[in-house]
C-alpha cells in the first residue's frame, strides 16, 4: 500500500504492521523518491503512526517534537552526530476516501527486548537497562513521561542500540498517565497514583526487569492474586526469591516503593550496580537443566544395581 502526505508530498510505501496501541497504529514503511516508484528510489526506513485522535496525536507531535530540538543542539555541542531524528515528518493521507492524520519517526532494526534478552542472556540486561533508562531520564528532563512502558515497546538492535517505539503513552509531568498497561502500572499494584512523573515510569522498569529476568512469576502472581490484595511486597517478595532478580534488588526496591528522588538518580544507581557486577564477575545463576537432573538420578540407580549385582556373585 502506498501513501501520500497532503502537505508535504512525501511518499511511504508500507511494508507491515509493527503494533497496534489504544490511540493507534503504527507501521513500518520505507519512504520513496516518487509515487511511481514502487521498488527503487527508498530514501530510508522509518515507523509511521496514524491516529483517529488527532488531540493525542499532536501532544506526541509536540513531545517528540521537544526532543527532536535537543538532539539537534547536541549534536552541534559535540563531535558526535546523531544522525536518526526523532520525528520525521508530520502531515495529513486521504485513505480509502477518508483524510487521516500521521507522522513519522525514527525506527531502529531489532527485536523486543524479552527475545534479545532470552537470546543474549540476563548479564546483558544490565548494559540494555542501563540505555533504556537513559532513554527515560532524556524524555523526563523535557517535562513528559512516557506512561506505556512495556516490553513491547522496547526494541534492541543487534549492537545493543535500544529504542522506545509507540509514544501513545506521552504525558506532561503532573497529569493523569492517558495510556498504561495493567501489569506494569503501579496503581495497578496499589503502589501509588496514576500521575505522571519520573516514578511512575521506573516503577514500570522494575516492572519490566521482573517480566525479562523473572520467567513466568509475575503472570503468576497476578493470576493468583485477588484485585484488592495486590501490592508492592508481593513484588519484593518475587525480587528476593529469584538468584537473578536479586542482583539488582536495592534497584528495584527503590524503584517499586518509589524512593527515587529522580530518573537522573536511578540511572545513577542502576550503572553502579552494573558496573559492580561486572568487576566481580558475578554471573546469574542458571537452574541446573531438568534433564541432567534426570540424568544423575539413572545414574545413581544403574550404580547401585551394579554394585549390589557384584556383592551378589561374590556370595
Amino acid at each position: 500500500m502506498m501513501m501520500q502526505g497532503v502537505w508535504n508530498h512525501r511518499v511511504y510505501r508500507i511494508e507491515r504492521l509493527l503494533g497496534r496501541g489504544a490511540n493507534g497504529v503504527v507501521y513500518l514503511v520505507t519512504m520513496l523518491s516518487a509515487p511511481d516508484d514502487r521498488h527503487g528510489g527508498a530514501i530510508g526506513t522509518f515507523a509511521l503512526k496514524i491516529s483517529a485522535n488527532a488531540v493525542d496525536l499532536q501532544s506526541e507531535v509536540n513531545a517528540l517534537g521537544s526532543l527532536e530540538k535537543q538532539r539537534k543542539t547536541l549534536s552541534r555541542m559535540s563531535d558526535r552526530q546523531d544522525n536518526r531524528p526523532f520525528l520525521v515528518d508530520v502531515d495529513d493521507a486521504d485513505v480509502n476516501g477518508e483524510r487521516i492524520s500521521f507522522y513519522v519517526m525514527r525506527y531502529v532494526p531489532g527485536e523486543s527486548i524479552t527475545a534479545y534478552i532470552r537470546k543474549k542472556g540476563p548479564k546483558w540486561y544490565g548494559i540494555v537497562g542501563g540505555k533504556l533508562l537513559a532513554k527515560l531520564h532524556n524524555v523526563h528532563r523535557h517535562g513528559w513521561v512516557f506512561g506505556d512502558l512495556k516490553a513491547e515497546n522496547v526494541i534492541v538492535g543487534n549492537g545493543g542500540e535500544v529504542e522506545l517505539v509507540d509514544y501513545g503513552g506521552l504525558t506532561g509531568k503532573g497529569k493523569s498517565v492517558k495510556q498504561f498497561t495493567e501489569m506494569y502500572d503501579r496503581g495497578y499494584w496499589h503502589a501509588g497514583s496514576r500521575t505522571a512523573d519520573d516514578g511512575y515510569d521506573l516503577f514500570s522498569f522494575a516492572i519490566l526487569t521482573i517480566h525479562v529476568l523473572g520467567g513466568k512469576g509475575l503472570r503468576e502472581r497476578m493470576k493468583k492474586a485477588l484485585p484488592q490484595m495486590r501490592e508492592a511486597k508481593e513484588l519484593l517478595d518475587l525480587i528476593h526469591a529469584h538468584p537473578v532478580l536479586r542482583l539488582y534488588e536495592p534497584w528495584l526496591f527503590h524503584a517499586i516503593k518509589g524512593t527515587f528522588a529522580s530518573s537522573e538518580e536511578a540511572c545513577r544507581m542502576w550503572n553502579d550496580i552494573s558496573r559492580r557486577l561486572h568487576r566481580s564477575g558475578m554471573r546469574p545463576h542458571r537452574p541446573t537443566p531438568l534433564w541432567m537432573k534426570w540424568f544423575f538420578a539413572v545414574s545413581v540407580i544403574l550404580f547401585t544395581i551394579s554394585i549390589v549385582w557384584w556383592t551378589s556373585s561374590f556370595e
